[in-house]
């Protein structure tokens, strides 16, 4: 095996992105239960389906534009190679929680050795002692930024105390990036992966300056000479395959999962780059595999339940009884002709059940006056139809076409005068949400492991704060509960950082709450710094973890392509009500910038040290604007974003209650 792939993994992550809760009272349980009079009915039109399809693997890919070496704790004393393909901002990062105990030496290229700490200044080389990560996720780090005069291989000697341990495990990792356009884009081919089916593991490089018509990056052909990876499984077992040339510039392997939990997967390539350089990658993927495949039965039984509404009994298999599962598939009609058009979708969250020694099923409900509004068709079925876990996104199942026996609109549903009323996109309405609040508050919601990231909280009036503090929560965990300390107030709007933005929208699409009869301003749902679209710190940092002993671990809603499944069944009328900022550092001409130079290396500019501001769009939602000056958290080069006075009172000012 080349020296340049040596084993890199760790357990995953303890992400690290930093929202703030502050609140009043705090939320203590993580388990919550939830009764089927909770859930939403969700439906939506025929312009929302394509856009709320499950996204195209290929587009949820990991971009990286560094290489991540693991520290051994064998030898005293390790050699590491580095192709260095471009000067340009060009660091060295050591994270290890023994770092200071680590002897640095480098060999710049075709030069000798020389101390980095002791030494490196006379190179103009610079040293920066910080820490990775957030809020109670601080990880020591020691970035070194050089001032490179050409490329070539750079060598790094790390000489270890001879007292460290002897295990298998990584004691720290060095990371070396720049700012080469030359970046390589890992992804898996599948959001279906559970236990027993094959998953694809597929990377190839491409320059960050040419994109095909979608934005999607252009493979290069014929650069990597090598590709491999490393998978870490959740029983400690560790998978080395090689990636094999398919042709069209993308390497690929395949494996199996055997056990299900969360799984790390560390891709190594080399080669040359189009102008003759050599260069390594690493990119890390996080992922989650969930215990069984679910079967949807094709023989839907359906009931009317009134004169507007139809019980669809929905059998599947591979469930267990009472499993909380997202549904979602579309209604497609077909006239006298034969031909076939779609009518509208429905979905939402539902729950396994058993009736006597009846199948196991789920229960979804169909609003007819969707179909009043095609009186073309004849027939209607399901078409696209899928099983979803609500903690990770993972697609449990999957049906092309379910026909619906018996369905058509109502005699009441034919009167449809054509306007689409929130009852028919979220059902009918329990009857504690029905009167219009009285004393409603403004809910102050912080994000993943996170700290009271609204402190005094000055700027906001009638607020309450939610405090779940450095605690790792799904979105769906999340959302419950904020819905369970929001239960005792007649009605609220939020304001929330970070992931709490996504949690918040979460708890406005699946389920009825305080949110639904909130009352005054016009802005339901406030957030900034949310990760919408997830962070690369979830799939490039996962392996962080184990070494540093972080106790927050990996979240699957925060990586790419477990944002975009969670995404991929918000509709647009949930999408709406929420008004989102985004910040990022201040940036001038004399100098290099960020927010975290630790983030850094693993974000593509403008960021806010945790959330890059292409990942933080949220489509169909009122885009409030991109403020510089501001960072995710506390402790990076400018103040947190939580703590910008001007945007505060404005939120306040607006904010529904």
């Amino acid at each position: 095996m080349s020296k340049y792939f040596k084993p890199i993994f760790g357990s995953l992550l303890c992400f690290l992105l930093i929202c703030s809760f502050s609140l009043i009272i705090s939320a203590q349980k993580s388990n919550v239960s939830v009764s089927r009079a909770d859930f939403k009915n969700l439906a939506g039109s025929v312009e929302e389906i394509s856009a709320m399809r499950l996204p195209a693997p290929t587009t949820l890919g990991t971009r990286s534009k560094s290489v991540m070496f693991p520290i051994s704790s064998g030898d005293n004393l390790q050699e590491i190679e580095i192709p260095v393909d471009s000067t340009e901002n060009f660091k060295l990062m050591l994270l290890a929680p023994n770092g200071k105990s680590l002897n640095l030496k480098v060999a710049l290229p075709n030069e000798n050795f020389f101390d980095l700490r002791n030494e490196g200044f006379v190179r103009q080389i610079k040293q920066t002692d910080t820490t990775y990560g957030l809020e109670g996720n601080q990880f020591p780090a020691e970035v070194f930024t050089f001032d490179l005069r050409k490329t070539g291989i750079l060598r790094v000697q790390i000489e270890k105390p001879k007292n460290l341990s002897t295990s298998n495990e990584p004691i720290g990792y060095l990371v070396a990036s720049s700012d080469s356009p030359i970046r390589s884009y890992t992804y898996l081919n599948t959001l279906r992966t559970t236990v027993g089916r094959e998953i694809g593991i597929i990377s190839s490089l491409f320059n960050q300056k040419e994109n095909d018509e979608t934005g999607q990056p252009v493979s290069l052909l014929g650069n990597i000479r090598e590709s491999r990876v490393s998978i870490h499984a959740p029983n400690g077992e560790r998978i080395e395959l090689s990636l094999t040339d398919r042709g069209n510039g993308e390497f690929q392997t395949d494996f199996v999962p055997r056990v299900a939990g969360r799984y790390t997967a560390q891709v190594f390539s080399k080669g040359l780059t189009p102008g003759g350089a050599e260069f390594i990658r690493s990119s890390e993927l996080a992922f989650e595999v969930a215990g069984a495949a679910a079967e949807i039965g094709s023989i839907i039984s359906t009931n009317q339940i009134d004169d507007l509404r139809w019980q669809l009994d929905l059998p599947v298999t591979g469930l267990k009884t009472g499993e909380k599962v997202i549904v979602h598939a579309e209604i497609w009609g077909r006239d006298a002709d034969g031909s076939e058009f779609p009518v509208s979708w429905l979905g939402g969250m539902t729950q396994t059940q058993r009736s006597g020694k009846r199948d196991l099923s789920l229960l979804l409900t169909l609003d007819s006056r969707w179909l009043a509004q095609n009186s073309a068709a004849k027939t209607f079925q399901l078409k696209n139809v899928r099983l979803q876990n609500p903690d990770n996104g993972v697609v449990l199942g999957e049906a092309e076409n379910i026909s619906l026996p018996n369905i058509r609109a109502t005699e009441t549903a034919k009167s449809f005068a054509g306007i689409v009323t929130d009852e028919m996109r979220q059902g009918v309405r329990p009857a504690k949400y029905t009167n219009e609040a009285v004393g409603g508050k403004l809910m102050l919601v912080h994000g993943y492991c996170s700290g009271d990231a609204w402190g005094a909280a000055s700027q906001f009036t009638s607020y309450v704060k939610f405090l779940d503090l450095n605690k790792n929560r799904t979105h769906d965990q999340f959302a419950n509960l904020i819905k369970n300390f929001g239960a005792n107030l007649p009605s609220y709007g939020i304001v929330a950082h970070s992931q709490g933005g996504a949690a918040s929208l979460h708890l406005y699409t699946y389920y009825w709450s305080g949110l639904d009869y909130a009352t005054g301003g016009t802005r339901l749902i406030q957030s900034v710094g949310t990760p919408f679209q997830g962070t690369a710190l979830a799939g490039n940092l996962a392996i962080l973890g184990q070494i540093f002993g972080a106790g927050c671990g990996s979240n699957n809603n925060l990586t790419y392509s477990g944002a975009a499944s969670w995404l991929a069944n918000i509709p647009t009328w949930a999408r709406a009500k929420v008004y989102y900022h985004t910040t990022s550092f201040t940036d001038v001409w004399y100098r290099y910038d960020y927010c975290n130079i630790a983030t850094d290396p693993f974000l593509s500019d403008p960021d806010d040290g945790v959330v890059e501001r292409s990942y933080a769009q949220l489509t169909g939602a009122n885009n409030l604007g991109h403020k510089t000056g501001w960072c995710h958290t506390g402790g990076m080069r400018d103040p947190s974003q939580t703590t910008d006075a001007s945007r505060n009172s404005n939120m306040n000012a607006n904010a529904a209650r």
